[in-house]
C-alpha cells in the first residue's frame, strides 16, 4: 500500500514538473523580444499626401538586450570569453578584448570595474549635489547572462569607481492595482534583463537608479525606481522585494503591454514644498490584433503614450497616469 501510493505521488510530481518546466508558447513571449525579431512591424503614420513615417518604437537598448538569441553568443560583444571559439585556448589582443590593465592606453580612468569583455552601453552620470566628489553612473551591463543595467560609484571626482549590479533579480511578476495599466495575475518569475538606466539625486544626496526590466519568454515587463541610503552616494541601493509595490512603479505581464525608456529626476531644492519627491516618466506601447493597418489578427503597435508617477518618501504613491 505504501509502495502504491509513493508511485502515485511520483506520478504527481512528474505531471506538476511538466506542467512547471514546459516551454512558453510563442504568444506568450516578450513583446519586446517579438519588436527585436522583426515579429511585431514598425509602426508608420501615413500623411494625406502617401508619404509614410516611422514613428517611436521600442528603445534602441532594450531592443539591443532583447535581441541576443544563441546564435548570436559567439559575437565579441555578447560573448565573456576572449578567443575565438567559445572554449579555445588563444587568447585575442584586439581593442575590443583586451582587459583592464590594457584598455585605457591614454590612461583615462574605467568606470565600470567588469573585465569580462561583455558590452556595457548607453552611460549616464549625475553628481551629488550634498557632495559634488561623489559621482555616480550607470549604464546597460552585458556582464552577467542577458544584458542588465549596471552602476558605478566614486567619492573622489571619478579618480576611483567602484561598480555593481542593482538587486532587481528577486522580484517576482505580480501587478499590484495601482502599479499596473492592465493588471492580471502575474507570472510569478523573476525577470531576466534589463535596459535604459536612469539616475537622481535628492537634498539629502540620497541616489536613486532606476531601469526597466522584462522577461524573455513571458509579457512581463515593469519600470523599477530603487533608492540609496544618504550617506552611502549609490554604492549600493535598496532590494527590490519579492512581491508588492516597493520600489516598483509600474508593471504588467499582458503582450499588449511594453513598458520603456524611462527618466526619472529628484526635487533637490532644499526649500521646495515638494522636495525629495521623485518622479518618473515612461512609455507606455499598447498592442493588439485588431490594429494596423490593415489588422490581420497578428499582434501590432497601437498606441504609445507617456505615463508618469511620483514617489514621496521613496515610496511610490501616485498611480501611473498619462
Amino acid at each position: 500500500m505504501h509502495r502504491r501510493y509513493l508511485v502515485v505521488l511520483g506520478l504527481v510530481t512528474v505531471l506538476l514538473g511538466m506542467v512547471w518546466a514546459a516551454p512558453t508558447t510563442a504568444s506568450a513571449q516578450s513583446t519586446i523580444v517579438k519588436v527585436a525579431q522583426g515579429k511585431v512591424r514598425r509602426p508608420a503614420l501615413v500623411l494625406p499626401d502617401g508619404t509614410r513615417k516611422l514613428v517611436p518604437t521600442i528603445s534602441g537598448g532594450a531592443v539591443a538586450a532583447a535581441a541576443p538569441m544563441p546564435s548570436d553568443l559567439d559575437d565579441p560583444n555578447v560573448r565573456a570569453d576572449n578567443t575565438a571559439d567559445p572554449g579555445g585556448a588563444r587568447s585575442g589582443v584586439t581593442i575590443d578584448t583586451a582587459g583592464c590593465a590594457n584598455r585605457n592606453p591614454a590612461n583615462n580612468v574605467r568606470v565600470n570595474q567588469d573585465c569580462t569583455f561583455r558590452r556595457q552601453a548607453e552611460e549616464l552620470i549625475k553628481a551629488n549635489p550634498v557632495s559634488p566628489r561623489n559621482l555616480v553612473a550607470g549604464q546597460n551591463d552585458s556582464a552577467a547572462g542577458f544584458n542588465h543595467c549596471g552602476f558605478d560609484f566614486s567619492f573622489d571626482s571619478g579618480q576611483h569607481w567602484g561598480t555593481g549590479i542593482p538587486p532587481f533579480y528577486q522580484h517576482l511578476n505580480g501587478p499590484v492595482a495601482g502599479h499596473t495599466i492592465t493588471g492580471g495575475p502575474g507570472t510569478g518569475h523573476t525577470y531576466d534583463a534589463a535596459s535604459d538606466p536612469a539616475l537622481a539625486f535628492d537634498s539629502q544626496g540620497r541616489a536613486f537608479f532606476s531601469c526597466i526590466v522584462f522577461d524573455i519568454n513571458t509579457p512581463a515587463s515593469a519600470v523599477f525606481v530603487t533608492a540609496s541610503v544618504p550617506g552611502a552616494g549609490g554604492s549600493f541601493y535598496n532590494n527590490v522585494p519579492a512581491g508588492g509595490t516597493s520600489f516598483v512603479a509600474v508593471e504588467d505581464s499582458s503582450p499588449t503591454i511594453a513598458h520603456d525608456k524611462e527618466f526619472i529626476t529628484a526635487d533637490a531644492n532644499p526649500r521646495s514644498p515638494n522636495r525629495d519627491n521623485v518622479y518618473v516618466t515612461w512609455t507606455v506601447f499598447k498592442f493588439g490584433t485588431t490594429c494596423g493597418a490593415p489588422a490581420d489578427g497578428t499582434l501590432q503597435f497601437c498606441s504609445n503614450a507617456i505615463f508618469g508617477a511620483r514617489s514621496t518618501r521613496a515610496t511610490w504613491t501616485r498611480a501611473p497616469t498619462r
